[in-house]
């Protein structure tokens, strides 16, 4: 089973992972266009240290895949969170921000 560990980011010091292009960043560092082409699930681990995740984050990481996926389940299928339970309430909203239409906003 393919896995992504979060901790190549963090390096055990950064308790906060934030901003669209940080996460554009780390989706290009882990290969995530191949990744949603696997057949199997992806194991997300996220280290014991890490206190938040923006949904920026999130968005600028997984948006192209949430997408890919179209729906929440879906992509939670694929892509499996190992993290606190805050840390997936955080991971979520990132999810749900990426499943918004943005132009229903501008109407």
């Amino acid at each position: 089973m393919a896995e992504i560990r979060l901790e190549e980011l963090t390096r055990g010091t950064v308790r906060t992972l934030s901003g669209q292009d940080r996460g554009s960043v780390a989706r290009e560092m882990f290969k995530l266009d191949a990744l949603d082409e696997l057949a199997e699930p992806v194991t997300v681990c996220v280290p014991a240290n890490l206190e938040s995740v923006t949904p920026s984050f999130v968005q600028g990481m997984f948006s192209k895949s949430v997408k890919r996926f179209q729906t929440r389940e879906r992509f939670l299928r694929h892509y499996q969170f190992v993290a606190p339970p805050l840390i997936l309430r955080q991971i979520d909203d990132g999810i749900r921000h990426s499943l918004m239409r943005r132009d229903n906003l501008l109407n």
